[in-house]
């Protein structure tokens, strides 16, 4: 209910009540609306998995080890650029490379991304963030992660943003944007978040050798689950952003309207959220620990969510020991109403982790 009493979670400063009844009421809608629209257009199609024990992806020695699961894109890829034009002090290119993870679709196996650097000199000594975006989104392509581009680069940050599988240029004909990372085709999904982390894992290693200064990952939505397992698996990354995600993936389904199709799918087929859990529990980063301390992790979670609801983000802030926390009055696709908040939250915690390490 709208005007009774509210829990307050980890590091939350409420607002006056009724600044709190009118973003919770604006924030509901939003996420309502758009998530609907989604379901019906991009969620019509049917998955089905074939295998219901994927026992051989979640040995024990793979929660202890990750990297020993996630274990592509160490080396340097063969990274192709090409240049896009400068706009405002920001040079804008599009890069590509091949994954080292291959699926049974040929455009998936190319990553594609595009980069906003400063044009001032010496800005390969600046920090840069690789930026993962959510599911269903036209890869990084997406007009509003241009504007976090420019804003991040005119800032002094690097961004390096990366299509996921599936997504933009990586969708095979036939299928909508992301419909076949995240389905109810169990080992598929895993494959795809597999192929993920390989892939941003590769552009670590391009990025740390293109930049001298420190190297961070970032991600909003799906891109924050991705960027939650990236610091669970990969070491060289000196700081990670989580945007409106979790940890469990599986909660994030089946309490929120962002699964419904998906659930709507193991429904059909009789699973029960119990086996699902059991075979996702590699790619849900809650049974990991994180190789980062938590002064390294900025989540930044959104009050009002409908995808992610704000327990999850408390139980994970609980299981990871406490990181760097801001919230974000709005809900899940209105968190860019607030961009200002938004973005200064990122320039803030990247700067601060870039002075606390020039002082080292």
């Amino acid at each position: 209910m709208f005007f009774m009493a509210e829990t307050v979670y980890p590091c939350e400063k409420p607002p006056g009540r009724a600044a709190a009844f009118f973003l919770k009421g604006i924030s509901i809608f939003i996420d309502r609306t758009v998530v609907g629209m989604e379901n019906r257009t991009k969620g019509r199609k049917r998955h089905f998995s074939e295998k219901m024990d994927l026992s051989e992806y979640n040995y024990p020695e793979y929660f202890e080890h990750p990297e020993l699961f996630y274990n592509g894109g160490t080396g340097v890829p063969d990274v192709t650029e090409e240049f896009g034009h400068a706009f405002a002090g920001v040079k804008v290119s599009c890069f590509s490379y091949d994954s080292e993870v291959e699926s049974a679709y040929p455009e998936n196996n190319v990553v594609r991304g595009r980069m906003f650097e400063s044009t001032a000199e010496g800005s390969g000594s600046n920090p840069c963030v690789i930026v993962a975006h959510g599911w269903r989104e036209e890869g990084c392509f997406t007009f509003y992660y241009y504007l976090l581009g420019l804003l991040l680069a005119r800032a002094g940050i690097n961004c390096l943003f990366i299509t996921q599988p599936y997504h933009g240029p990586r969708k095979p004909a036939g299928s909508a944007h992301g419909d076949l990372m995240l389905s109810a085709d169990m080992e598929r999904t895993i494959n795809a978040f597999r192929q993920s982390i390989s892939d941003i894992r590769a552009l670590i290693s391009w990025g740390r050798a293109r930049y001298t200064g420190p190297v961070g990952m970032m991600g909003l939505s799906l891109g924050g689950f991705i960027t939650l397992l990236t610091a669970c698996v990969d070491d060289r990354i000196d700081f990670a952003i989580p945007i409106i995600a979790s940890g469990n993936i599986i909660e994030g389904m089946w309490n929120s309207i962002a699964g419904r199709t998906i659930v709507r799918d193991f429904d059909r087929m009789g699973i029960a959220p119990e086996t699902v859990e059991k075979n996702w529990r590699i790619i849900s980063p809650v049974y990991f620990r994180p190789k980062l301390p938590p002064d390294r992790i900025q989540l930044i979670p959104a009050r009002y969510d409908m995808l992610i609801p704000a327990e999850n983000v408390a139980r994970l802030w609980e299981a990871w020991n406490h990181p760097e926390c801001e919230w974000l009055y709005s809900g899940h696709v209105s968190i860019f109403l607030f961009p200002r908040k938004l973005v200064g939250t990122i320039v803030n915690f990247i700067g601060h982790i870039v002075r606390r390490d020039s002082s080292l």
